[in-house]
């Protein structure tokens, strides 16, 4: 008799399995980014870059407070409960509570907040429950990958965001405003919220005050102090570039940049559903060896999407600007997106890095990080904003991310966990420069973009058929499933 999902062990899972999850997760991430997109689209024509501005600010200045709830709780249940999967239950129970107690705090510290030209209260207020909120939803997705199941999580990320975004854009259209999206936001993330709270009762892993213990919650947060303060500090050195520019109250310049980062971000969908695949691989590793194995994989296979992707945001991303967001976001939102489209691989690679440091106890190396590339960053937005705008805060980004990869790459190299790439990327660096010339004609948008990709995939299919044939077998896989 075939065994049970339920019955199988964390960590025991086929590679099939695993491929077939990420192929779901994938999914799972395309619908709900694509729902997301749609939904900026429209707040972008809508409301302007000014009030898309606006939006910005008040997203980014809440998703800082509510960073502190989401401190290294995720983590410290994912090393804590894959040590002892049975109390999963209990860590699980203390990341919820813990959470609603600080964004409890949080909240109450913006609510008092003297903030005059920068924005509306009532938005911040609003977004910052919001996120808050989604805090709640991340703790049981760890809880989930800690019990190898992980796809009802892939589901619940399908409604939640097709919730927000359905919601949003009837309020927007119907004249809402910036304070009616936030409303929106709102409403839509209280839907997902309570799905995935539903989840972890399938999952056996029900936050109740029955499994509140003193023991448990004192080992959470105990164990979340490092990759908390990594965290915290990672979202106030990624969210700063908003609140720099948003001086004054001019948020033209924030909804250029925003759109150009909503553009960026986007696109992780991919990245995001490999590293939810291969973490509970990384988590169970039998060696660092083997963790660096497991990230030349990643790697391999994130590069045939993510370096023609820089390649076309680059020479042609003011036309996608203007296509997705409105024809005003093109000219204003270029020069930040070429900046940001470095950044891109290098976040890219920084948020594996950083998985693959915190499930494998490496904590304090992801704290040191984070807390030299906020130094960094904070030190160089400033006068770059200053200088040049919306594209100072796309060169502080590509600055950051790439010194933050830099130093994550070094410190794996160290607990021999370093990926020996030797000739795997080769062929996407190939195809990137034959597809390159196809971009640079003055074909429209469209056909140059269809014709640059055929290009990039039969260079890289070719090369990889004869450097790198491992790389080639993990995609045929995957298109398969």
């Amino acid at each position: 008799m075939a065994q049970k999902s339920d019955d199988i062990e964390p960590g025991s899972r086929t590679a099939g399995y695993r491929s077939r999850t990420a192929v779901l997760f994938a999914v799972a991430e395309i619908v709900g980014k694509l729902a997301s997109f749609v939904m900026f689209a429209v707040a972008s024509r809508v409301l302007g870059p000014d009030g898309f501005g606006e939006f910005s600010w008040a997203m980014g200045l809440g998703l800082m407070a509510a960073s502190f709830g989401m401190f290294g709780f995720d983590m410290a249940l994912i090393q804590l409960g894959g040590a002892n999967p049975s109390k999963t239950a209990n860590y699980l129970t203390s990341s919820v509570t813990l959470r609603l107690i600080i964004a409890a705090v949080a909240v109450g510290v913006l609510a008092a907040w003297p903030i005059q030209a920068q924005g509306s209260k009532t938005v911040l207020l609003l977004m910052a429950l919001a996120l808050s909120l989604e805090n709640i939803s991340l703790a049981v997705r760890s809880a989930a990958g800690v019990l190898d199941r992980q796809r009802g999580a892939a589901v619940n990320i399908i409604i939640q965001r097709v919730a927000i975004a359905l919601i949003a854009v009837v309020v927007l259209l119907v004249g809402g405003g910036v304070v009616g999206m936030a409303a929106a936001y709102l409403a839509g993330t209280m839907i997902g919220t309570f799905a995935m709270l539903a989840l972890a009762h399938r999952i056996g892993a029900t936050p109740h005050l029955r499994n509140l213990t003193g023991a448990d919650t004192k080992a959470l947060t105990i164990k979340a102090i490092l990759p908390g303060a990594a965290n915290t500090m990672n979202m106030q050195t990624t969210r700063v570039d908003v609140i720099a520019l948003a001086r004054g109250g001019n948020y033209t310049q924030v909804g250029y940049f925003a759109s150009a980062y909503k553009l960026m971000e986007t696109s992780l969908f991919l990245s995001d559903s490999l590293i939810r695949a291969a973490m509970p691989a990384m988590l169970y590793a039998k060696s660092p060896a083997d963790v660096g194995r497991i990230l030349r994989a990643f790697f391999a296979t994130a590069a045939v999407f993510y370096v023609p992707l820089a390649i076309a945001l680059t020479l042609r991303g003011d036309e996608l600007l203007a296509l997705l967001f409105g024809s005003e976001y093109g000219p204003g939102g270029r020069t930040a997106l070429i900046a940001l489209s470095w950044a891109l691989l290098a976040l890219v690679g920084l948020s594996v890095m950083t998985t693959a440091l915190l499930v494998t106890n490496h904590s304090p190396d992801v704290a040191a990080v984070a807390f030299v590339t906020m130094v960094l960053k904070l030190g160089i937005v400033w006068p770059l904003v200053d200088r040049w705008g919306a594209l100072g805060a796309g060169i502080a980004v590509a600055i950051a991310f790439t010194a933050q990869a830099s130093l994550l790459f070094w410190r794996l190299s160290t607990h021999g966990s370093r990926p020996h790439m030797g000739a795997a990327l080769i062929p996407a660096v190939v195809g990137a420069a034959g597809m390159a010339p196809i971009l640079m004609t003055g074909l429209p948008l469209i056909p140059a973009l269809i014709g640059g990709g055929l290009v990039f995939l039969l260079l890289w299919a070719g090369m990889a058929r004869w450097l790198d044939p491992a790389s080639l077998q993990r995609l045929r896989a995957l298109l398969r499933r």
